[in-house]
């Protein structure tokens, strides 16, 4: 009986070489992938962050300015950013736009869009937009994905024109 299970146990080694060469091909292309989509979210978490920082300091750069061209502003400042973002991140693919009200309530009104015009008019809408070339653009709808984001600002030299 001893020798029947030794012969069993010989017999199961020889039928199962292999095996964790082909485990092992089959869990690291798993594993490969979920590393590849973790490294998607780390870069669109961090091109989130970039726009959060790049909106937050061209808009106040544009807002403290003395009556001036408040979006050639904001696009200059962002333009001319010295920080490592902009190694990393295009700054080509960032669209820029400025619209002005004269009130909190026109402002407010989701039917108003507001205008060009900076003129008399002491509240601005900084918006940023930038489209990122996700690696698995098969999870998203289209290649691309827009990443947007809108601060309302108060021109400092515009202050007495406010009015709610």
């Amino acid at each position: 009986m001893a020798q029947f299970q030794n012969l069993t146990s010989l017999t199961l080694k020889k039928n199962q070489k292999g095996v964790v060469t082909t485990e092992f091909s089959i869990g690291f292309i798993f594993l490969f992938y979920a590393l590849v989509v973790w490294v998607e979210i780390c870069v669109m978490g961090y091109v989130s962050s970039v726009i959060d920082y790049a909106i937050s300091e061209s808009s106040r750069v544009a807002r403290t300015s003395a009556n001036a061209d408040y979006e050639a502003l904001f696009k200059s400042a962002l333009a001319q950013s010295d920080q490592l973002w902009v190694k990393i991140v295009n700054p080509d693919k960032f669209d820029v736009s400025v619209r002005y009200f004269d009130s909190f309530s026109q402002a407010s009104n989701s039917l108003n869009t507001g205008g060009e015009d900076r003129t008399n008019n002491p509240i601005a809408l900084y918006r940023i937009s930038y489209d990122y070339d996700p690696i698995f653009a098969y999870f998203f709808d289209d290649s691309k994905v827009t990443l947007s984001r809108e601060v309302f600002g108060l021109q400092e030299f515009e202050r007495d024109e406010f009015s709610q």
